[in-house]
């Protein structure tokens, strides 16, 4: 990356982080014109892409971004994300199983394998384990315990759905110290 090219770059992430996204996109488009498969880059023009909530174009955008750099998980993470949060189950589960194919320690991939896994297809032992190397990637969010132990619940396994849940009820998680009251008191 040239000199110049990584000036724009920075004040395109400092664009992006000031919200405005119509000049951090125009200038994230001139680092690519200059580097078609600048990572970062194709990301962060991702992001833009998803956040300013034309499902068309971000998903025409991702599968883009995936063509210019087919090694890069995080692109498959977000294109996985995106086809959760509009509930295609079948093409999130691929995108995110690409993602850890190629990173196996993509948290953000392992969390969203588990909520599908529990969510669309009342796998639960599949879920505990992916939430399971979710944590065991980011042992501070709260919400993986608390999921954990949901699962564990429907599994019948109470033991090990007490102790995730009173772990997420410490970390203050509401649903979770209303959980440990109704069931584990």
């Amino acid at each position: 990356m040239g000199q110049k090219t990584d000036k724009i770059f920075e004040r395109a992430k400092v664009n992006l982080n000031d919200d405005n996204h119509e000049q951090a996109l125009r200038l994230f488009n001139e680092v690519l014109n200059r580097e078609p498969s600048h990572k970062k880059a194709l990301r962060n023009k991702a992001l833009i892409k998803l956040l300013t909530g034309d499902e068309q174009e971000a998903e025409e955008f991702l599968l883009f971004a995936i063509d210019q750099r087919p090694k890069d998980d995080q692109l498959y993470q977000m294109l996985g994300s995106f086809y959760h949060n509009n509930d295609v189950p079948q093409k999130a589960l691929a995108q995110f199983k690409k993602s850890i194919n190629i990173n196996s320690g993509n948290c953000l991939s392992h969390k969203g394998l588990a909520m599908l896994y529990a969510k669309f297809y009342n796998d639960h032992e599949n879920a505990v384990s992916h939430f399971t190397k979710a944590i065991d990637l980011n042992d501070q969010e709260t919400e993986l315990f608390f999921n954990r132990g949901c699962s564990y619940m429907i599994l019948q396994d109470m033991k090990a759905a007490e102790k995730d849940l009173k772990h997420a009820a410490d970390l203050s998680h509401d649903k979770a110290s209303q959980m440990v009251e109704k069931y584990f008191s």
